[in-house]
């Protein structure tokens, strides 16, 4: 099909993609719970003349077209929401109290769709497959997917991801390391209770607990390679029982982002000696346990390539932005990374006065860019098949 043709193609799909796009903002499901997002998307190739296979890693949903017998080219969206409560007043925010797209997997969904549609009139050597993906907020759905046999046969895959610091029509490419690796980190502070007003009598476990939240960030600063960056955050904290009890226990919940693979596997260790050190300074005991939750996103060079060369094509080279820096946020199409070679891109979605970040309740970005991650997908997916 003439490019000029296909990408009038890819426009005439504007409205009814963003009324997908707004039905499913309305309508959210956390991680794992993706019913009726896997319905309505498994209905939809269903009656354009897809292959689809339903409940891959749980509620996902796999389409294939095409020929089988040189293998397929992968596409992934995610299909989750956030626990959040939506602040945005838009017409279609959210029914469904306390969860909502604030990470744009709404968007990614239609873009998977839009592509589906114009895929299925060109003629490609290679089978495509559309992996629409759960629970990528809580890192677990690749894997889950990946259990359930959804890489068998693929060639490449090819993943996408709003990104509101960049403008609606351009798009961030970045070679290597795209995003980091991340892990979970909890802390048990054990102390000994007492009263409240003799605390040199007990172990207070909230004094030793603040000093390991304060002492991690500065032992990172002091002897770590500030040149390989290290983020640890604590998100939650549990502890005490009244006001004039010293507390005997505190539990620390946190993530610990790193963009160095090899210090990432070092990290249990380091926190360990750390952490521990930092708690038997206060007379209290420390127990550490960190579990890796998904590798860094590591753009295959040639794929990344043709994915550059392509959305050059379709966008003009002003607005195909390299990026610099890797981001520290976590991103579970790693894991189809450890499987077969693919990229990653960045997709603007910011109008002239901005927009609001991922997971904020108030994130509310230009649905223009739908039709930019299709047009730029399905041309490197063309690219891929020469």
């Amino acid at each position: 099909m003439d490019r000029d043709i296909l990408l009038k193609k890819i426009d005439s799909l504007n409205d009814e993609l963003i009324n997908i796009r707004r039905h499913i903002h309305s309508h959210p499901e956390l991680s794992g719970l993706e019913n009726q997002t896997a319905i309505l998307v498994s209905g939809y190739l269903k009656n354009i003349g897809w292959r689809v296979t339903e409940s891959v890693g749980r509620t996902g949903v796999v389409a294939d077209f095409g020929p089988t017998d040189n293998g397929f080219i992968g596409l992934r969206v995610d299909m989750d929401a956030l626990p959040i409560y939506e602040n945005t007043n838009l017409s279609f925010s959210s029914k469904i109290d306390g969860v909502m797209h604030a990470c744009g997997h709404d968007l990614h969904t239609s873009i998977g769709l839009g592509v589906a549609k114009i895929i299925k009139n060109l003629k490609l050597k290679f089978g495509t497959r559309i992996i629409f993906q759960p629970a990528e907020e809580i890192a677990s759905g690749a894997r889950w997917m990946i259990d359930d046999g959804v890489t068998k046969g693929l060639k490449q895959i090819l993943g996408v991801h709003v990104f509101p610091e960049l403008f609606v029509g351009t798009i961030g490419i970045k070679e290597g390391s795209l995003t980091a690796a991340a892990g979970q980190l909890t802390v048990e502070i054990i102390g000994k209770s007492g009263h409240g007003a003799r605390p040199h009598e007990g172990v207070d476990a909230i004094w030793a607990a603040s000093k390991v939240i304060s002492g991690i960030q500065e032992a990172i600063t002091r002897k770590l390679d500030p040149l390989d960056p290290l983020v640890i955050t604590f998100g939650k904290i549990n502890g005490g029982n009244a006001y004039n009890i010293l507390s005997e226990k505190v539990k620390l919940t946190g993530t610990v982002r790193c963009t160095n693979i090899k210090l990432f596997k070092e990290m249990d260790d380091w926190l360990n000696n750390n952490i521990s050190a930092i708690a038997n300074s206060c007379g209290a005991e420390a127990k550490i346990k960190f579990r890796e939750i998904t590798p860094p996103v590591n753009n295959d060079f040639q794929i990344n390539k043709v994915l550059r060369d392509s959305a050059i094509r379709i966008l003009g080279h002003e607005n195909v932005i390299e990026l610099q820096k890797p981001s520290l946020g976590a991103e579970d199409f790693a894991e189809f990374l450890n499987e077969v070679p693919g990229a990653m891109f960045r997709l603007g979605v910011s109008r002239e006065k901005g927009c609001a970040p991922l997971h904020s309740s108030e994130f509310d970005p230009d649905e223009r860019a739908i039709n930019i991650g299709i047009k730029v997908i399905t041309e490197t997916i063309v690219k891929l098949n020469n």
